[in-house]
């Protein structure tokens, strides 16, 4: 540390250096968010299989959309014409715009049916979009820009625009946090300290620690491919901003304590990373071992969180060499204008809570255990998927969806596309009559409104193909195409519509009868996926590849990815977690404890979630994201805490545990609380947000961090590590 503090001022021109060159030549992670979009399923997964396919089929790669015109009062003959003259318009400039596969109602008369909604105000237009490396926001202006002289209320949609207005409502809400934040910090700094220095010299030092993290995980999204979302951000900031202050606070106490007793400068900063300085790099381990953790995970979004195992890495080297030289330089001034250098408060709080704890364990430990089993009973998440609902309908792409909702079915805007890929071509009437079997079997799945294919383009089976006479096995009528039949223009106008050029891939559209994003469409798909797998056994297409893509599909098998990845992903983080705290408290027991009461903040936070989710927000279930981030948080983060106050009780390891314990959380209690206070209160700066997944997530962190911080870490931790003890003492007495 001697040589650190002499060779402050090089230290000092290299982090400057560092953060000028990171932040200005740092690539924008909120426009390649905008252009990849959230895309966090591996290759390998049914959607992104079928996906592949149709792409394949259509010879056009993008996701489906749709533009929608409306008249709350019924379209006009005038506005019809309007219409007619912009989609006109769109279609000679298609290959421009990257619009393929475009139906309309006017260019294609026979859908109009399904593309103009029964009372006559709403018409559609599904198209695939093609971005070829654009951002949505851009293509959104040139559609605009075609359609300017429609005078006819209209919106884009679909899975492009969705997620868009998505990605950009949670960019704003991260950007609105970041400020508050800040804001936050130096208010809550400034009336522990009361000093005007300190609370700028602590947000420059984590403001540096930041800017040197995102400049680095910039590069590495933009160079590696790594994956990004659009928690990617908001999680560094929050983390890195929220335990950067924490460990501040830690350190300036330690600095400000080793002061008043007498000690120099050098001897004060010295001392002060002997003790809190060793607390801090343990507690960042901690949190650097919990975020690298995910770099296990199978699933992009979790995945993308690891960039706080850089930011770790960053803030425990900026803590270790540029904090040292704000101490050296200020020194006392650091606390002006406060004239008094006093160290830190004792925390009687806390000192009583763990007193009460101590003497009577058995009865504290019961009586939180009791309050914890109803907790525990109803943590279990009902989680949601939907997009839609969490953005509400303040946002063009969800007014337009809603539109389609309230006068089609949601599930007609954004089907369902079974996907069969065979060896061998399929125009045949082996093939024909596999897909006519499949065609049927799906109509009658639950949750299925229509299903169309190449044998019932207009989703219903022609009884031609039915009247040869010929019978099956079962005694049903024979599904047969006679020879002039298959050479009909008709049945070629099918083919060219429902079947690749080369005859080897083919589709079906399913439209679900629940909107797509919903738990009952997700159902639906999940007795689609049956059965799919059935009916094909036995037939000409038993060895095709076959899946499903779309929203809905791909929703499913984000939710499947995403659970098993949470347990196994959880497992690691708390193993990992586990082992490093073995390590710093050198005691088993204690190590077992604390990694409890981690797990029992977490399904308090759950439950917390789930009435905040229900009474206060009104939504059908928690966003899907917030269980993991709530965990990731509460473990990497409460586990910091609870080192805090674990080596500050080894430092008593000569007195008894009970008399150790006390005098450890009545040193400090008060730092942890101000922690806590500090991170919940840079959570709670995601509630004016409005997005219902910043609102839950901040919730969830507040309550578990409140729970641990008041109630497990004061009473139940010092009540079980005294426990022994306490029965020892018993036995003794009995004896």
């Amino acid at each position: 540390m001697r040589t650190i503090i002499k060779w402050r001022w090089l230290i000092l021109i290299i982090w400057l250096a560092a953060t000028t060159l990171l932040t200005v030549f740092q690539p924008d992670v909120n426009a390649i968010l905008h252009q990849r979009g959230q895309d966090p399923l591996s290759d390998n997964s049914p959607s992104k299989v079928a996906s592949k396919l149709l792409s394949e089929m259509n010879q056009s790669k993008g996701m489906s959309n749709i533009l929608i015109f409306h008249d709350k009062d019924k379209l006009s003959d005038e506005d019809m014409k309007q219409i007619a003259s912009g989609i006109s318009s769109l279609r000679e400039k298609q290959k421009e715009l990257g619009l393929t596969q475009f139906i309309d109602p006017i260019t294609v008369p026979a859908a109009k049916s399904s593309l103009i909604s029964p009372d006559g105000t709403t018409l559609m237009a599904s198209f695939i979009l093609e971005k070829e490396g654009r951002s949505v926001d851009d293509i959104q202006k040139e559609i605009d820009l075609v359609l300017k002289d429609v005078n006819v209320e209209h919106y884009l949609s679909g899975e492009d625009f969705i997620q868009n207005d998505y990605i950009k409502a949670s960019t704003e809400g991260v950007e609105k946090s970041a400020i508050l934040t800040v804001i936050f910090i130096l208010v809550v700094l400034f009336v522990m300290f009361r000093s005007v220095v300190i609370p700028f010299v602590s947000l420059a030092a984590v403001g540096v620690s930041y800017l040197c993290s995102m400049g680095i995980a910039a590069q590495v999204i933009d160079k590696f491919d790594f994956p990004i979302t659009s928690v990617t951000q908001m999680l560094l900031v929050l983390i890195l901003f929220g335990i950067g202050t924490d460990y501040n606070i830690l350190l300036f106490n330690r600095f400000k304590e080793e002061l008043a007793h007498g000690s120099s400068v050098d001897d004060a900063i010295i001392t002060s990373y002997k003790t809190a300085g060793k607390t801090i790099i343990y507690s960042i381990l901690t949190v650097f071992i919990a975020f690298a953790g995910l770099s296990f995970s199978e699933f992009g979004i979790y995945k993308s969180a690891n960039v706080v195992a850089i930011g770790a890495v960053v803030l425990v080297l900026e803590i270790l060499t540029l904090t040292p030289f704000l101490l050296k330089t200020l020194g006392t001034k650091l606390f002006w204008p406060s004239k008094k250098v006093a160290g830190h408060k004792e925390s009687r709080f806390w000192a009583k809570l763990t007193e009460g704890s101590v003497k009577r364990p058995v009865l504290t430990t019961a009586i939180i255990i009791v309050l914890l089993i109803p907790v525990l009973l109803t943590s279990g998440q009902k989680l949601s998927f939907d997009q839609l609902e969490e953005l509400g309908t303040g946002h063009p792409s969800t007014k337009g969806f809603s539109l389609v909702g309230e006068h089609f079915s949601r599930g007609q805007a954004l089907p369902t596309t079974i996907v069969i890929a065979n060896d061998k071509v399929m125009d045949n009437n082996e093939s024909f009559s596999a897909v006519e079997k499949l065609t049927n079997n799906l109509k009658k799945v639950e949750g299925v409104l229509a299903v169309s294919s190449v044998t019932q383009p207009q989703a219903a089976p022609i009884d031609f193909f039915y009247a040869s006479g010929q019978t099956e096995a079962d005694g049903s009528k024979k599904f047969f195409v006679p020879d002039q039949m298959l050479a009909s223009p008709d049945f070629q106008q099918s083919m060219a519509s429902f079947m690749s050029q080369d005859r080897m891939i083919t589709k079906l559209i399913v439209i679900l009868k629940d909107d797509p994003y919903s738990p009952a469409a997700l159902d639906t798909i999940e007795r689609i996926n049956d059965e799919l797998s059935t009916s094909l056994e036995g037939t000409a297409l038993s060895g095709a590849t076959s899946a499903a893509a779309g929203p809905s599909s791909t929703t499913y098998d984000m939710n499947k990815a995403q659970i098993k990845s949470f347990n196994g992903t959880a497992i690691i983080v708390i193993v990992s977690v586990f082992i490093v705290l073995l390590f710093v408290i050198r005691a088993f027991w204690p190590a077992v404890y604390i990694v409890l009461s981690l797990l029992a903040s977490y399904y308090v936070a759950m439950s917390a979630s789930k009435l905040v989710t229900e009474y206060v927000i009104g939504a059908d279930g928690v966003s899907s994201f917030v269980p993991f981030f709530s965990f990731i948080v509460i473990v990497a983060v409460g586990v910091d805490y609870s080192i805090f106050l674990m080596m500050r009780y080894k430092e008593y390891g000569k007195i008894a545990p009970k008399e150790a314990i006390v005098k450890s959380a009545k040193s400090v209690g008060g730092v942890i609380i101000s922690a806590m206070v500090i991170l919940g209160g840079t959570f709670a700066t995601l509630i004016p947000s409005g997005l219902v997944l910043l609102i839950e997530l901040a919730a969830a962190v507040i309550v578990g961090l409140l729970v641990l911080c008041f109630i497990l870490l004061p009473m139940l931790v010092p009540a079980l590590i005294v426990l022994p003890e306490s029965f020892k003492k018993k036995r003794v007495g009995k004896s």
